[in-house]
């Protein structure tokens, strides 16, 4: 039986809301490049976890569970437990502050190495003759010189490429503390447009759970009504999209929940300070 042909589950990671294939590393060999490249396109190798993990997450897992689906993968296992959006935040600000502290660590050991590359030729600033001195042509002294000093311009050269390095990793720790700092959730316009997505969010999972509470209810009386491509729906599957819309109404509400909690404390911290300033 071939790959594709085999039934089996991914793992739907419900703390990182990211689906994992298990595949061992012969069989991932037998793959061909055709098929490595859609693996690849959809899914990291994590070597920790030792398996290939979405790189989208909830609710964007479409294309994955698709390419999943190419590889035999049609099941659904769910593992772990879903955290709270608070939670979800917190830990993506502490992977935030560590990436910050690597960029930071990368970003002075190139500029170090900048310093060591131009260093030579900055020691020789003010020495006019060694700058201006002429290449005697057939002079095995001079001709030495000549590369001698090319070798130098050469690593001054490199020095900037190491400095343009550092302002690289500098420019991406800024990029991760800023979201370490969770500065957004200061903003009170931010929470005002985050609070309205997950309240229209939450209007449509309802919709769609009206919709299938109807379906269900013509197939427990008897009817049997079909999908697009001509086949019948099964009281299962429509009982399974109802118990996920509820789970996304329950995750929207609980990040709705929060985004509103962030605005209290902000009103809360205003009120404050203008009791302060009547004083």
């Amino acid at each position: 039986m071939s790959v594709t042909e085999k039934l089996r589950f991914y793992v739907f990671n419900l703390e990182t809301t990211k689906i994992e294939l298990h595949f061992d590393k012969e069989e991932y060999n037998s793959f061909s490049d055709e098929q490595k490249k859609r693996l690849k396109g959809a899914f990291l190798f994590s070597g920790k976890n030792k398996c290939w993990v979405s790189r989208a997450k909830e609710p964007n897992l479409y294309k994955a569970k698709e390419v999943a689906k190419s590889f035999g993968f049609v099941e659904e296992k769910r593992e772990g437990e879903r955290i709270s959006f608070a939670e979800q935040l917190e830990r993506k600000a502490e992977r935030a502050e560590k990436r910050a502290e690597r960029y930071e660590g990368f970003a002075k050991n190139a500029e170090a190495r900048a310093q060591g590359l131009q260093k030579p030729l900055n020691d020789m600033q003010g020495d006019i003759a060694f700058f201006t001195q002429p290449i005697i042509a057939g002079h095995s002294g001079s001709q030495s010189f000549a590369r001698q000093r090319e070798k130098m311009f050469e690593r001054y050269r490199k020095g900037f490429e190491e400095y343009r390095k550092s302002e690289y990793f500098k420019r991406c720790a800024n990029t991760a503390r800023n979201t370490a700092s969770m500065d957004k959730l200061n903003d009170k316009g931010y929470l005002d447009r985050r609070i309205k997505e997950c309240q229209k969010e939450i209007r449509q999972h309802e919709k769609n759970l009206i919709t299938y509470e109807n379906t269900l209810y013509k197939i427990e009386n008897g009817e049997c009504p079909s999908k697009w491509d001509g086949t019948t729906y099964t009281a299962e599957e429509v009982t399974n999209w109802l118990n996920r819309e509820l789970e996304l109404i329950a995750i929207a509400q609980d990040k709705e929940g929060f985004f509103h909690n962030c605005m209290d404390e902000l009103d809360g911290q205003s009120k404050h300070l203008n009791e302060e300033s009547k004083i």
